[in-house]
């Protein structure tokens, strides 16, 4: 059994989304079970998410200042029913759709500044490069993508919280798809919208470069990660 179908089993039999304590229950179990695996680089084309039990639709996460405690359906018709509370206890926007699902970040990284990606050229031996555009686009390992930028050198004014990372290529494409519901998220809690400009994601070109959106149009290519500047939207697993 892989470890991806081990964390779908226990997500699936054992996790409530309405109870966050069976969801944990479900992180401990999976990373006891798969304690000292070995990692692998990340592969081209990555699964989905296991997420199951609740609408698709929009959400604002809440936190009670350490982890994720509960999350808001927001839509037109229940904004009225949010309160000042949840409203200020939002610490990012949920998204989900199907099996697809992330939370993101109510601000961009670097105060909203245009930065470069890395601070170097990555000269390690790294199996993660993706310079196939159909490929890339179905990239949704960006939190072991940021992982590998990271070691290389990522640009330290592009600070990070505790689980988040920069999205891949797919999963910039999944914010991009659903970016107006996103953005009035976003405005109704006090966050800053996402700009229709040149974004970075995680998912690399080569040694050199990195692939970046374009919203505006949507469309994507390969950039120089050390001299080039762009915008960074941090996202966080919905459910980790």
């Amino acid at each position: 059994m892989t470890e991806k179908e081990i964390k779908m089993q226990l997500l699936d039999k054992f996790a409530n989304i309405e109870k966050p304590e069976t969801v944990d229950f479900c992180r401990k179990a999976y990373e006891f079970i798969t304690e000292g695996e070995t990692k692998q680089a990340p592969a081209p084309v990555v699964a989905q998410q296991a997420v199951s039990g609740f609408p698709n639709g929009i959400y604002l996460i809440l936190n009670d200042g350490k982890e994720m405690t509960d999350f808001v359906l927001f839509a037109p018709d229940t904004k009225d029913s949010i309160s000042k509370e949840q409203i200020n206890a939002c610490t990012g926007i949920g998204v989900k759709q199907g099996d697809w699902a992330l939370v993101v970040a109510l601000h961009d990284a670097a105060n909203g500044e245009e930065i470069t990606l890395t601070a170097k050229k990555d000269t390690t031996n790294y199996a993660g490069y993706i310079d196939n555009y159909v490929d890339a686009v179905a990239n949704w390992n960006g939190k072991a993508n940021t992982e590998h930028l990271k070691a290389i050198g990522l640009n330290k004014g592009i600070e990070l919280k505790d689980g988040q990372y920069i999205p891949a290529l797919g999963e910039m494409y999944f914010v991009y798809m659903n970016l107006k519901a996103i953005n009035a998220a976003l405005e109704f809690v006090g966050g800053t919208p996402i700009e229709r400009d040149w974004y970075w994601v995680s998912t690399e070109f080569s040694a050199t470069n990195a692939w970046g959106l374009f919203l505006p149009y949507g469309y994507a290519y390969g950039s120089t990660k050390a001299s080039t500047t762009g915008l960074v939207r941090p996202v966080s697993a919905f459910i980790s």
